[in-house]
Parts: C-alpha cells; sequence; structure tokens
C-alpha cells in the first residue's frame, strides 16, 4: 500500500488557467458588489451627507446620535388609550449621556448662532412625519430650562398632537381652546412639568382648521405677550411638506429649526419645504441632523460622541 505525503499534496500545482479562472471570478464578484453599491446610492433619495444639507446655503445646528430602543425606554400611555409612542427624555432620564451632551450643543449653537438678536421663540419642524421633531423640541426645552431659563413648550401640532404624551399630561385644555375663544385666560392652559423651570401648553381638542387658529392675528398677538415674559418658548409643529400650518405662524416667530433623519428624510420632500418656507421669508435658523448612527455615513461622528467620556459641570 502506498502511503502519500501531505507535503507533497499540498505542493501540486495550480494550473495557469485555474489562476486565470480565480482571479476572472474575484474580479467579477468584486465588480457585482461595486455595482450593487453605487445601484444603492442611486436609489437612495434621502439626505446621508452635510454636503446634501450644505447646498442649500444652511446652517447644520446640531447632530444628535440616535437614541435607540433601550430597556430604558418609556413606554406611555395616552390616558386610557391603548395607543403606545416610544419617545424618550434622554435630557432627563440621563443628562450625562454623550446624546444628552450633544442636545445641550445643539442649544448652545442655537444662543450664540445669531448672538446680536435675542432669539425668544423657536419653532421645531420637519419635512416628513417620524423624524424626531418632537424629541427634539423636547429635549431642547428641558436643555434650556436646566439652564435656568424661564422655559414654556407649546404643542402646536394640531393633526398630531404628542407633547402631552410626552410629558404625561392631559391634552385638554390647550392652546386651540384659547385659540378659539373658548378659554380667555392663557394662564389657565399652562401646566407645570416635572423639569424644573419646564412648563408646557398641550394642543387641546384637535380642531378642523388648524391653520387658520395658528395664523390669526390672536395667535401673533399672543406671541408677542410670551416673548415678554418667558425667557424661551419652544413650539412643536406639524410636518411641513404637507400643511401650511407651521408657515402660517412663522412670521410671528423668530426661528424655524429644521430636523432631518439621516437615511429617512426625503431629499425632494426636504427641498420643497425649504422653498415653501423661502417663499413666505420663514426665519430659518437652521438643520438638526438627528438618529445618526454607526450604520449611516456619520459613523466617525457616532463613534466619537459613543467614546465621549470628559464631563463638566452638567446643566
Amino acid at each position: 500500500v502506498q502511503i502519500l505525503d501531505p507535503a507533497r499534496i499540498n505542493r501540486v500545482p495550480i494550473s495557469p488557467n485555474h489562476e486565470t479562472d480565480l482571479l476572472l471570478g474575484f474580479f467579477l464578484s468584486t465588480l457585482v458588489a461595486l455595482g450593487f453599491i453605487f445601484a444603492i446610492e442611486v436609489l437612495d433619495s434621502t439626505i446621508k451627507k452635510p454636503t446634501d444639507i450644505m447646498k442649500y446655503k444652511l446652517t447644520i445646528l446640531g447632530i444628535i446620535p440616535s437614541i435607540g430602543h433601550s430597556n430604558k425606554l418609556k413606554v406611555r400611555k395616552n390616558f386610557g388609550s391603548s395607543e403606545k409612542i416610544h419617545r424618550r427624555l434622554i435630557t432627563k432620564e440621563d443628562p450625562r449621556s454623550p446624546i444628552s451632551e450633544a442636545y445641550r450643543s445643539l442649544r448652545t449653537n442655537m444662543i450664540f448662532t445669531d448672538i446680536e438678536k435675542n432669539v425668544k421663540s423657536i419653532l421645531v419642524s420637519s419635512a416628513g412625519p417620524s423624524e424626531g421633531k418632537t424629541t427634539t423640541v423636547a429635549n431642547m426645552a428641558i436643555t434650556y430650562a436646566n439652564l435656568g431659563k424661564k422655559t414654556l413648550l407649546i404643542d402646536t401640532d394640531l393633526r398630531r398632537p404628542v407633547v402631552h404624551k410626552v410629558l404625561d399630561l392631559h391634552k385638554e385644555p390647550g392652546i386651540t381652546n384659547f385659540l378659539s375663544g373658548e378659554s380667555d385666560d392663557f394662564k389657565k392652559i399652562i401646566k407645570k412639568t416635572e423639569i424644573k423651570n419646564l412648563f408646557a401648553v398641550t394642543s387641546g381638542i384637535i380642531p378642523p382648521n388648524p391653520s387658520e387658529l395658528l395664523g390669526s392675528t390672536k395667535m401673533s398677538n399672543l406671541i408677542d405677550e410670551l416673548e415678554k415674559k418667558w425667557d424661551i418658548i419652544l413650539f412643536d409643529s406639524p410636518p411641513l411638506v404637507a400643511v401650511t400650518d407651521a408657515t402660517m405662524v412663522s412670521k410671528a416667530i423668530d426661528k424655524i429649526v429644521i430636523v432631518v433623519k439621516v437615511g429617512q428624510t426625503d431629499k425632494k420632500a426636504f427641498e420643497h419645504t425649504i422653498q415653501n418656507l423661502k417663499n413666505v421669508n420663514a426665519p430659518i435658523g437652521g438643520i438638526v441632523l438627528n438618529a445618526v448612527s454607526q450604520n449611516n455615513s456619520y459613523g466617525s461622528y457616532y463613534y466619537y460622541y459613543q467614546n465621549y467620556n470628559y464631563y463638566g459641570e452638567v446643566k
């Protein structure tokens, strides 16, 4: 019986034709992979990188890492309703987290972007739904309140209001009760929250004519009065691509901030939104890039925040 030497088996020569086949296979597989990546980039119409924003000559005010759905996520119910929402007041739950630091950085940028003008009223919206506008405005409100500023958060999303759910408040009475004349005393609809210095005005009953209410003279006069009594007033607003509610009230406020969810906000919807705001000379303050993660184009930024361990006094 002939015993084969394993060393000799490993030294069996590979034919030139076989080497060519291997190289050709590798080349084809690489070409297919590159083609697949190129197709994804071409077909993906969402905003993924800063240049998608900068070409509109807009300021990026902040970049917020993805909060995710951890075990700490609070699920709130709408007073007897089975509807559940997933939004986090991360600046309240974990004020020393990197994400909370990102929101404080956003607040700082808002304060110093237009330092010559004393900005008192800020409306936060987005091009489309589920892009993080309510989470952003609520966490912004907490960071202002933590700074010692007398802060008022008003829910002017009169189509799908959720501020009352996020802050565990009753929806009624709210801003619609005042604007419709049902309530004459605005102080009675202001609600105290669990956060020091932060107060809220919920939406109230959903009206059939939200744009008319928000664009009314009564609303403009109200904002003027509030700016005299509060350090900062923040407004949650419905998405801008489908309704005109935010543009109706835009002339009465100081700044509009647009939240863009990386990998979700559609480029055409965003462009349409910005153009509509410019058409009415709305005061666009800048853009917040939301839900940045290690899976999208901002991987290096995400890594930076995940490894950011130096904190001073949290305010």
